[in-house]
């Protein structure tokens, strides 16, 4: 509570306020001393007068009796009351006593009324400058909620209320960004259906076409059967399309947890080969594996998803009669898996964006543009890192690393 810099605030005026009461008390406490001072003076001085105007020679008596309160209280008492100078009646003398009396009440009710102005003077302040603060956020709420995020209510001093408006600056920081990432990802949602739109209609295209074709009545067998096996690789386009991007999309949710286990790297590349291995005889594409087996902590099932998109994209690219030379390696820091054809090649301009969603070079046949993403994604989850390198006319390496002791 003592960190609320309005409630120490608070404190110090009223400690202050506490400071000048004391002092007015005092100096009000000598006041009314020095005024009844005057008075017994007053008083006294009329009596010794007038006794000592008939009897000089008692003056030390007298004076000796006022100052050392010698003599009988009781004896003196009867006397006064005996003239009728006693507490029941009216001291004539004392008048001045009766008025002093009422000042003082007076007097003491105006320095209470005093007390009482200050101290709601300085609840009025510290209220005042509470409500204002509060005010401030309001407007600036109702700022935010029109709209205007350029707004600053940032307070770098201390209390609960500075403290209060920078959580809500942070809040509505949050809250921007949160908006402007929505944006974001809307813009990305809407050219991702774009592209997925684009990816579907080429090969929807293309069977329609084959479909009118398979019509006609004088089409021969042999063609008949060319265009049926169009047809069906197109059907396996969109198939690995819909299959890749369903992947994708459970990968960017956050809904796939990598379960890492250590697992031998050749088993892995020999599962990610099985499905090319009748493409690449057909095309008589040689796969030569080198160096020695390693265990890698890894998800299994998630990584042969990587080797499969990383090898088919080789595949595609690697011209009859080609190789593709998969090596091991591995240093104290990491082990590492290249994949190198002896295709086309990448453009140098296109190498920096071969791993973006739906994106495809120049040389592209077959290529949708999702494989190399899906395997990027993959490998930042394993926190691992996966790269290429290429040389137009000679053919592209890809590096799939695996980082020791990061898991």
């Amino acid at each position: 509570m003592l960190k609320n810099k309005e409630l120490k605030q608070l404190i110090m005026v009223e400690l202050l306020l506490f400071v000048f009461v004391l002092f007015v008390g005092i100096l009000f406490y000598r006041y009314i001393d020095s005024k009844y001072k005057k008075e017994f003076v007053k008083s006294n001085g009329y009596i010794i007068s007038a006794l000592l105007n008939t009897h000089p020679e008692l003056e030390e008596e007298v004076i000796d009796a006022i100052l050392s309160g010698k003599g009988n209280y009781n004896e003196g008492k009867e006397i006064l009351k005996k003239y009728g100078l006693d507490d029941s009646g009216t001291l004539n003398y004392l008048e001045s006593f009766h008025n002093l009396g009422f000042q003082l009440i007076v007097e003491i009710i105006l320095f209470i009324l005093m007390i009482f102005v200050c101290l709601s003077f300085s609840y009025w302040w510290f209220l005042k400058r509470q409500y204002r603060g509060f005010n401030q956020l309001g407007e600036y709420m109702d700022q935010v909620l029109n709209g205007n995020s350029t707004l600053d209510i940032k307070d770098y001093e201390e209390g609960d209320l500075s403290t209060f408006k920078n959580d809500v600056y942070k809040l509505t920081v949050k809250l921007q960004e949160g908006r402007d990432q929505s944006l974001k990802d809307k813009k990305e949602l809407e050219q991702v259906l774009s592209d997925i739109s684009h990816q579907i209609k080429t090969p929807l295209t293309s069977m329609y076409v084959i479909h009118d074709i398979l019509g006609k009545e004088d089409i021969d067998i042999d063609t008949k059967n060319q265009f049926l096996d169009k047809n069906r690789k197109q059907l396996e386009r969109i198939e690995w399309l819909v299959s890749s991007l369903l992947k994708m999309s459970r990968l960017d949710s956050g809904s796939v947890t990598l379960k890492l286990e250590s697992q031998s790297l050749k088993s892995v590349i020999g599962e990610a080969l099985e499905p090319l291995q009748i493409p690449m005889e057909l095309k008589d594409i040689q796969v030569l594996i080198k160096g020695e087996d390693v265990e890698v902590f890894m998800d299994p099932h998630w990584t042969v998803e990587v080797f499969v998109n990383v090898l088919k994209n080789a595949y595609e690219h690697t011209e009859k009669g080609g190789a593709i030379t998969i090596t091991i390696s591995s240093n104290p820091l990491y082990t590492e898996v290249s994949i190198r054809d002896t295709g086309c090649g990448i453009k140098k301009e296109e190498l920096p964006h071969i791993f973006k969603r739906f994106y495809t070079g120049s040389s592209s046949k077959e290529s949708i543009g999702v494989g190399l993403n899906m395997a990027k994604k993959v490998m930042e989850k394993q926190k691992g890192e996966i790269y290429a390198t290429s040389i137009e006319g000679e053919g592209t390496t890809f590096f799939v690393k695996f980082y020791k002791n990061m898991v």
